[in-house]
């Protein structure tokens, strides 16, 4: 098969078949409204998707890539992702022990921030973007910069 028929044919159908038959650990994702697959690194810890239960015990399968960012509002903390938000009645702590991925960090003591939708840093705010969906979060002083350590060498 040639590149110009590839191009003409669904190269979706087409990877997903290929990454189907090596057998390597995949799962489809959408990221700023472009569809992909997400291929975890040997180092990477593969998360086949996280058991949630909201305030309202409804249960749900999400995987971390769908989280902006996680925020403590009224006693709960709120899962923002790219589909809505979800609402539990976790803490904060268990979300960063159970996201203990490279990509998660803390401009602030109420937010976990997924560092692949972070738009802009600025001394007061974090700017979260997915697609046409605009998030702030605030930062404090003490965090800040560890933060940005932590967003530089994600992005390095």
């Amino acid at each position: 098969m040639t590149v110009k028929d590839v191009k003409k044919s669904n190269s979706k159908e087409i990877i997903t078949e290929t990454l189907n038959s090596s057998g390597l650990s995949h799962f489809p994702i959408t990221i700023y409204g472009c569809d992909g697959f997400f291929i975890p690194a040997s180092d990477d810890k593969f998360y086949p998707g996280i058991a949630v239960t909201t305030c309202n015990k409804d249960n749900y399968r999400i995987y971390p890539h769908e989280i902006l960012y996680i925020a403590i509002e009224d006693r709960k903390s709120v899962l923002y992702l790219t589909t809505g938000k979800i609402e539990t009645n976790f803490h904060l702590e268990h979300w960063k022990n159970l996201l203990n991925y490279k990509c998660f960090a803390q401009p602030h003591y109420s937010y976990i921030v997924n560092l692949n939708y972070v738009a802009e840093i600025t001394k007061d705010s974090v700017k979260i973007k997915c697609g046409s969906q605009e998030h702030s979060v605030y930062t404090s002083s003490r965090k800040i910069s560890a933060f940005k350590k932590a967003f530089l060498d994600f992005k390095g």
